[in-house]
């Protein structure tokens, strides 16, 4: 089965989705943080002081050149991943584009309390403006796009069900 990539607005569940689907479907859960992360040896947070996001975005191009051509995986891109057209056709390169969306007030709900860099840096009126920016964006690179307002399972069920459809 080729990959079904997972990505949208921070909050959205793209782990929590990306999990229930995996188990679903049969395939492997890998997040390109994460994965990006172990194969350079260093957390996002110290390649941004170290080195800048130019590097970082470097290291995220290639992860996603690199993951594409990967098969039986749910991928969860970072919220920023598919921002960069090169990230998004890479990645679609290999499998179907499915952009979690779900309304701000959810996402801001779940995330709240998170001591993600970009939460703890940013009031939620800043964030929501974030939100606005992303959310076109990640609509233009969606192949399919799936109600992550609902509950996981629902999402991760309605997700494999249009993808076994196509």
């Amino acid at each position: 089965m080729k990959n079904i990539i997972l990505f949208g607005f921070m909050g959205c569940g793209k782990t929590t989705v990306g999990t229930k689907l995996a188990q679903k479907a049969g395939l492997s859960l890998l997040d390109t943080d994460r994965y990006l992360e172990q194969k350079y040896g260093r957390r996002i947070p110290e390649i941004f002081a170290r080195d800048g996001e130019d590097a970082f975005r470097r290291m995220e191009r290639e992860v996603c050149a690199e993951l594409a051509g990967k098969k039986g995986l749910v991928l969860c891109c970072g919220g920023g991943t598919v921002l960069a057209e090169e990230n998004a056709h890479s990645l679609a390169q290999g499998g179907t584009m499915v952009f979690l969306d779900a309304p701000f007030a959810v996402c801001y709900e779940r995330i709240r309390q998170s001591d993600r860099p970009l939460v703890r840096q940013n009031s939620r009126d800043r964030l929501h403006e974030i939100f606005l920016y992303r959310r076109p964006i990640y609509l233009s690179r969606a192949q399919l796009t799936a109600d992550a307002a609902a509950a996981a399972v629902q999402t991760a069920e309605s997700i494999l069900l249009a993808i076994q459809k196509a």
